[in-house]
């Protein structure tokens, strides 16, 4: 199991070109991926794309992709005349609006360095494209590792929360069993306040208990839940993309409580079916997550 949610980076490096990609990931019904990078490379986004789903069928991700130059000695070069022109003009305009200088954060920084790195206009793309793929590659597979590592976290939720859902149902199983005999007493109490007193073997009285018995019979209920709770965690353990089908097992179990809670006029029953359809609108909206 894996979430759809998850951030991944990588760097990649060649002769004279420096690249980060970053991908940010969330939920989305199918896979969409958009692609922010030079305006020159306009047609790589059908190629990262291939790229990220060959590993992942669903997902909303965001890609970066930044260069720099590097210089002669290797290491990544940087136009220090623009980066304290930069930083200059962030002072002045502080003080053009009365904002008391604070010491450049380093984030901040970074975002002059990048700025100042970038060029006019990208280098051509033939000459850039392994390095682009290169690093592209590694935020990929550390981005798999994170929607991994959050996919353990929602396994060990809906284990949990499945198990609560298993419990209500079995408590649910175990107060229908008196049901029946709890109409029968019902129906002769009503009746006896009526001042009508039957005898318990008058067959009108038995046919009333039957339908009444039949009509909020819960059996096949209580058994689909339990064959539905059966196929979620079955499929805790799938190694393919199991979030649509976790969302549609979850959308038939509310189903199925609902029907009991319509059928059923116990108080006590009642108050379990609600807390177990709690626990149900808690999984739906972690399914919501899951790849």
């Amino acid at each position: 199991m894996k979430s759809m949610t998850g951030f991944g980076s990588g760097e990649a490096e060649s002769g004279e070109f420096h690249v980060e990609v970053e991908l940010h990931s969330v939920n989305q019904r199918g896979l969409q991926v958009q692609v922010q990078a030079p305006r020159e490379w306009g047609g790589i986004d059908s190629d990262v794309s291939t790229c990220l789903r060959e590993k992942m069928t669903r997902g909303k991700i965001n890609a970066t992709i930044r260069y720099s130059r590097r210089s002669p000695d290797g290491n990544p070069d940087a136009n220090w005349e623009d980066v304290d022109r930069r930083v200059g003009l962030l002072q002045a305009a502080m003080d053009r609006h009365g904002i008391q200088h604070q010491p450049v954060s380093a984030e901040v920084l970074y975002r002059i360095l990048v700025d100042s790195e970038r060029e006019p206009t990208a280098p051509e793309w033939e000459s850039v494209s392994s390095t682009v793929f290169a690093a592209l590659e590694i935020a990929r597979d550390r981005l798999l590792e994170a929607r991994t590592e959050e996919g353990a976290r929602l396994h060990e939720e809906f284990s949990h929360r499945i198990d609560l859902i298993q419990r209500a149902i079995t408590r649910i199983g175990k107060i229908d069993e008196g049901r029946t005999v709890h109409h029968r007493d019902t129906l002769l109490a009503r009746l006896r306040k009526m001042d009508l007193e039957l005898d318990l073997s008058d067959e009108r009285v038995v046919k009333e208990v039957a339908f009444l018995a039949d009509r909020s019979d819960i059996s096949e209920e209580i058994a689909r839940v339990n064959s539905h709770i059966e196929s979620v965690v079955e499929s805790l353990d799938d190694s393919q993309p199991v979030g649509r089908k976790l969302e549609f097992i979850l959308q038939e179990l509310h189903r199925e409580f609902n029907t009991i809670g319509s059928k059923t006029n116990l108080s006590e029953l009642s108050a379990v079916v609600i807390e177990a359809k709690q626990e149900l609108e808690k999984l739906r909206e972690q399914a919501a997550n899951i790849e």
